[in-house]
């Protein structure tokens, strides 16, 4: 695992493998040295949190775009005055079809990099959003198994998005492992079997006995760190590493996310 030389930046791991918390900066004054610091540890570690940060949205954007081009899913509507930001406010909502493990929309040619997630309000209890490690997804399959999927790509479909006609219609196909830019590690790179709909040279039922398969790999229960949200932290995740699913179980309480995302690049299997 690659080592970041930290200075003033406070971290913790939250657990042996999956997500880091990240203390004692203050997101909108951060300097380029602590942006470099965050994407290297958010790549090692697939999620890190930020406790406290209230970042008004037009400091959440800023803040993404320290990291790059800033990215909206095909599909989904306005629905706040900043355009960068997309608002999830689940207030009494017990499912949701953000409600399962996925990746941000891996439909597109070139998907997110990275998700930043800014709680506006936070329920007392409820509400968790879980993050699952692809590197050790990838990392637990047998060599019979990383051998078939090593140069096999798989195809990604929208589901779920607000206005569907406005989404690329040309075939979208991604490695099923892809290596991290800034890691350099393998990673699984599938997503919930409604957007996995074919692997190349595959039948249809041999596909979709392996999407299937994958897919329960990508979520086993001892690559997942659970956070429980309180008001005003910030949790950005790598997309190229890491699914997330959201647990809409906090009742009639009220559950306010803003989102920004960051562009990406076209996943590829590369070499070390």
């Amino acid at each position: 695992m690659a080592s970041v030389i930290l200075t003033a930046m406070q971290h913790r791991l939250l657990t042996g493998s999956t997500g880091v918390e990240i203390t004692d900066i203050q997101l909108a004054d951060a300097s380029d040295n602590e942006i470099e610091q965050i994407r290297q540890l958010v790549g090692d570690y697939c999620v890190a949190t930020f406790p406290g940060q209230n970042l008004h949205p037009t400091d959440q954007v800023a803040f993404a775009r320290r990291f790059g081009p800033l990215l909206w899913t095909p599909g989904e509507e306005e629905n706040t005055e900043f355009p960068d930001i997309l608002q999830f406010a689940n207030e009494g909502r017990e499912a949701h079809r953000t409600g399962v493990f996925h990746t941000d929309t891996c439909f597109i040619a070139e998907p997110p990099s990275f998700t930043m997630l800014s709680a506006v309000v936070a329920p007392e209890h409820g509400g968790d959003t879980l993050f699952s490690n692809q590197y050790l997804a990838y990392d637990a399959l047998s060599p019979a198994w990383r051998a078939l999927l090593d140069q096999r790509r798989v195809r990604h479909v929208p589901s779920g998005v607000a206005n569907p006609d406005e989404v690329p219609s040309d075939p979208v196909w991604h490695p099923a492992v892809r290596r991290h830019p800034v890691t350099g590690r393998l990673a699984l790179y599938t997503t919930l079997p409604d957007r996995n709909v074919e692997i190349e040279d595959m039948t249809d039922e041999e596909s979709s006995l392996i999407i299937s398969f994958l897919y329960e790999q990508a979520h086993a229960i001892d690559r997942i760190y659970r956070h429980r949200w309180s008001t005003g932290d910030l949790v950005m995740w790598d997309n190229r590493c890491t699914q997330h699913a959201a647990v809409h179980d906090h009742g009639d309480q009220t559950r306010i996310m803003n989102r920004v995302m960051v562009a990406g690049e076209a996943p590829t299997r590369g070499e070390p």
